[in-house]
């Protein structure tokens, strides 16, 4: 499945909306379903209005831009759960009805999938050039079933499993089950979340703002004053070696980070694991000193079974686009 800028006209809009930025892309799909993005754009979803807002600004750029009819139909690939009319999600900066959208968009035929659905169905189609070696895995590609986490804004988790010969995704909500610690730090820092939040879920620590709660709760440990409001900030400020604790917290981030997918993988009996999402590549550094794979790999008896499974970081920017547009062909066969 390729991506090109001159492919054939456009069948419908790809989505791929989080927490901080949509990305969309007008789609048209091959026979073979090969999946081109002619047109694709990135907008803040802190300054729109909503979802709708968004949909309206991309066709008047398409429109502006010549880049043919627009679509009645949109695959938006976007962060939370899909219950009824409603999006149930913490990190977007507005609701989400699905009924609403469609009517103030004015697009007949719109459909939202969960986003870390979307970049599993999108896997498949990535070049093993492109997949990125961590710790000791042959680099022979993927292997069903492949687990794919994905730390950015939220914690997302999905599954891409074999289904009588043809590929299938099951979505995941593992990012909202109970963080687990490993060590008397990690119990300590547990100890602090749950004195803040109550229920602490994966995502408190394994996340974008996550990796914020877990550096107040180190300084809180540490009797130290926190500097650093925001992950970019604190892993520049790792990155430079001006702040000790700022390393230290990136360095536990990835060994937690690495407890969490060896868990799953033992769960889901993973024959290979992808990690994306923004996050994992501003951290790749601190995944590849080693804290990730040891953890990752420390299962008591079973650890050797993991040692067989490779892992792998991925980035790509369309990769939701493509994983949204490769949902549509297989659920909308033409």
């Amino acid at each position: 499945m390729g991506v090109a800028g001159d492919g054939p006209g456009a069948r419908l809009i790809a989505a791929d909306v989080g927490g901080t930025y949509a990305r969309l892309g007008l789609v048209g799909v091959d026979a073979d379903d090969g999946i081109h993005v002619r047109f694709h754009r990135r907008y803040s979803c802190s300054e729109h209005a909503g979802l709708a807002a968004i949909l309206r600004q991309f066709r008047a750029e398409c429109e502006a831009a010549q880049a043919g009819s627009f679509p009645v139909a949109c695959v938006v690939a976007i962060a939370g759960v899909l219950q009824g009319d409603q999006l149930l999600n913490s990190n977007l900066p507005w609701p989400v009805s699905l009924a609403e959208t469609r009517r103030e968009a004015g697009i007949e035929h719109l459909h939202l999938i969960n986003d870390f659905e979307a970049l599993a169905w999108a896997l498949p189609q990535i070049p093993v050039a492109e997949l990125q070696v961590l710790g000791e895995g042959d680099g022979q590609g993927l292997r069903l079933p492949v687990l794919l986490v994905g730390p950015g804004t939220g914690l997302g988790a999905a599954l891409v499993i074999d289904q009588g010969g043809r590929v299938g995704v099951q979505p995941s909500e593992a990012g909202h089950a109970t963080l687990a610690a490993s060590t008397p730090l990690e119990l300590d820092v547990v100890r602090l979340l749950q004195s803040r939040f109550g229920h602490v879920d994966n995502e408190r620590v394994l996340s974008g703002p996550g990796l914020i709660n877990l550096y107040q709760a180190l300084c809180e440990l540490r009797g130290m004053q926190p500097h650093w409001n925001a992950p970019s900030e604190l892993v520049d400020a790792a990155d430079a070696g001006s702040d000790l604790l700022a390393a230290e917290c990136a360095a536990l981030f990835c060994r937690w980070l690495g407890s969490f997918a060896g868990d799953l993988a033992l769960t889901f009996r993973a024959g290979s694991v992808c990690l994306a999402g923004g996050l994992a590549g501003h951290l790749d550094h601190y995944l590849r000193q080693g804290g990730f794979m040891q953890r990752f790999l420390d299962k008591g008896v079973l650890s050797d079974t993991l040692r067989d499974v490779p892992v792998y970081t991925v980035e790509h920017g369309q990769l939701g686009i493509i994983g949204a547009a490769a949902w549509h062909a297989a659920h909308h066969p033409s």
